[in-house]
């Protein structure tokens, strides 16, 4: 076979290489932001450029077929399959080769149930229906090789009824075809409005709130806006479309509303770029037709499907993120991959030279469907395969996934607002009127709640009790707050906290923190009046930090407190727990791994300087955690963290006796 490097379409009257050139731009996005790479933070609306481009080509082409009388629903089903079948397949069989042998029995069945799903096109479905508060942006859904299909399903559901009714149209309706489009796009894309709002999650997967990104293809398709006969009109569409989507790929963000309004952007974007370019030249069309990038657009559906299960498999197997150029190195063997299988498995079903009959093509869909759910439902059935390991990993891997559930979140605050102490949810041990040692900071300070009750049930605390005020992910400063996903209350928590370490039950108080924000810029803000003011750089926010910590500690010490500051926990670039049960299963090959403390030892000298230095104590985890500059993460193969950085719940004794000498 010779490498040819081009569309299967690239002899028709119709094809046009600045389409593939989108193409290659909507891949790119998609490849970027899951990668994480060049600040391509909305990179996800690629897929919505993919919708529009989609819409428009195979409405063109049913048109023509029902316009010349020789539309078929088996014939376009059969182009469906020869298009989206070999490429799919291929993907999913080394997925579930590449599951079987690195992923353990809990997350392989996770995967087999997602084969299922995406065998039978409904895998939006399923990760709608399993998806976390925040869906597809969730942290726990990184691990599913093939959440990227979604997109896919939500395409071929698309296209099971639309085809049917473009034909009633056409046949009952001649004459108000684009009027009908129109109505279903408006309707489709109300629902997405009100559904970003109100159902977030299900409007993001599913079907009918996407379809007015395809009708909008549709529409181009079936020339429902006049041509733009003008150069001047066509490079002004051009230039703003392209506009529209860059902004959407720079600025749009994983918190955005989406799609709803924010699908605009991207989905405009794409029907400019494809309707100034029908009529006739541009700068746009002539750059998007620039042959790398059409190179790209030619394989871009191989591409989506490879790329996402190779970032998968790569993280799964490094126990964590991969570092930017190994995330290249990734993305350039899906560039290969992708090219590999357009050329060998996606061509010979394609192109007037296939010897692939519609009967073989058919037989073969139904073979290679009967496969793959076959293996799904093996895998789940058989609870992910764990005969694959010895007992003594298998019950490593199980000590260790239990781990990662080993915590009390009984104390933790995430109000988004906090207007007075009756707001706060504070865990008291003792007589509400007896002396207490007050507990404040973040969740670093709420694990050591189980080695504090298990001191106060010995009755350690002489008469008195314990009282912890947790904000989850705040600093203890009144104005500095916390920038994520609905918004804290760190500020407006930092004064109520503060009010209640002054009063006259309160005689010792420990106040820590995590540093997880150390060295993200734009994690933490200024904040006035509970409003960020300023996004604030990592040194900024320890300076303003500092100068809050130290007039918090002279007020408290000026009150006859007490007044403790716990140094930062150890850090880690890996969850334990995954690290631990990666090296149940690889230690025998040679393949184990370790993680690395990625704590600022700068940062926790700073603090301390500043403790000392306004008549603090110190209590040092790391005294209870580390020997001669090596610190503790397992004991015999188990873990004694639930994640990077958070002890165990049934691991925080460990602390008891460094407590016990701060504290007496």
């Amino acid at each position: 076979m010779i490498l040819s490097f081009r569309s299967n379409l690239t002899g028709s009257e119709k094809y046009r290489a600045d389409v593939d050139g989108l193409r290659a731009l909507a891949v790119l996005s998609v490849m970027f932001f899951h990668g994480g790479l060049f600040g391509c933070r909305g990179g996800f609306v690629g897929v919505d450029v993919f919708y529009v481009i989609s819409g428009y080509l195979i409405t063109s082409f049913i048109a023509k077929d029902i316009a010349e009388g020789r539309f078929s629903f088996s014939s376009f089903y059969e182009r469906r399959m020869r298009r989206i079948f070999p490429a799919l397949f291929a993907v999913l069989l080394f997925c579930a080769l590449a599951a079987v042998v690195l992923f353990i029995p809990q997350d392989l069945i996770e995967f087999g149930k997602s084969l299922v799903a995406t065998t039978l096109f409904v895998s939006n479905v399923f990760f709608w229906a399993t998806a976390e508060p925040l869906g597809y942006f969730a942290h726990t859904v990184a691990s599913q090789p093939l959440l990227h299909t979604w997109s896919l399903s939500v395409e071929e559901q698309f296209y099971l009824v639309f085809p049917a009714m473009l034909v009633l149209l056409f046949r009952w309706a001649k004459g108000r075809i684009n009027v009908g489009l129109f109505l279903l796009a408006a309707l489709s894309f109300g629902l997405s409005v009100w559904g970003t709002q109100h159902r977030p999650v299900a409007t993001f997967y599913l079907s009918v709130p996407r379809a007015w990104e395809l009708l909008i293809g549709a529409l181009l398709a079936t020339v429902a806006v006049p041509p733009l006969r003008s150069r001047v009109a066509r490079e002004v569409a051009a230039l703003l479309g392209l506009g529209l989507i860059v902004a959407a790929v720079f600025s749009l963000k994983t918190t955005t509303p989406f799609p709803g309004f924010g699908a605009l952007l991207p989905c405009l974007g794409a029907g400019l770029i494809i309707y100034a370019g029908e009529h006739g030249a541009s700068f746009t069309k002539t750059a998007l037709s620039f042959r790398p990038l059409v190179f790209i657009g030619v394989i871009s559906y191989s591409l989506y499907l490879w790329h996402w299960p190779l970032l998968v498999f790569g993280r799964y197997f490094a126990v964590g993120g991969l570092t930017n150029r190994e995330t290249a190195a990734v993305l350039a063997c899906s560039v290969i991959m992708a090219f590999l299988s357009f050329e060998f498995i996606e061509r010979p079903f394609r192109g007037s030279h296939t010897t692939f009959t519609r009967r073989r093509i058919f037989a073969l869909g139904l073979a290679a469907s009967v496969t793959t759910l076959a293996v799904g439902f093996a895998v789940y059935l058989t609870h992910g395969f764990p005969v694959r390991y010895g007992l003594r990993t298998r019950e490593l891997v199980a000590e260790n996934i239990a781990r990662r559930d080993d915590y009390i979140l009984a104390c933790g605050n995430w109000r988004s607002e906090v207007h007075s102490l009756a707001d706060i949810n504070f865990c008291l041990l003792g007589n509400p009127s007896s002396k207490k040692v007050m507990f404040w900071g973040d969740s670093h300070v709420e694990q050591m709640y189980p080695a504090v009750r298990a001191m106060y049930d010995r009755g350690e605390f002489r008469g008195g009790g314990a009282l912890f005020a947790i904000a989850n992910a705040c600093l203890p400063a009144e104005h500095l707050n916390t920038v994520g996903v609905g918004g804290y209350h760190c500020d407006s928590f930092t004064h109520f906290a503060m009010m209640r370490a002054q009063e006259e039950d309160i005689d010792t108080v420990v106040i820590g923190f995590s540093t997880w924000w150390y060295g993200s810029d734009g994690a933490i803000c200024a904040s006035v009046d509970g409003r960020c003011t300023e996004m604030l750089s990592s040194q900024t926010t320890v300076r303003r930090l500092s100068s809050e910590l130290a007039d918090q500690l002279r007020t408290l010490r000026s009150l006859g407190k007490r007044v403790i500051v716990c140094l930062p926990f150890p850090m880690y670039d890996k969850s334990i727990p995954d690290l631990e049960v990666h090296n149940a299963v690889y230690s025998n090959f040679g393949l184990s791994r370790k993680a690395t403390d990625v704590s600022s030892t700068k940062l926790r000298e700073e603090l301390q300087s500043i403790a000392t230095g306004a008549g603090a104590e110190i209590f040092d985890p790391r005294l209870s955690l580390c020997e001669a500059g090596s610190c503790i993460t397992e004991v015999n193969g188990v873990s004694i963290y639930k994640d990077s950085d958070h002890l165990a719940a049934s691991q925080a004794g460990i602390l008891e006796k460094n407590l016990q000498l701060v504290l007496a």
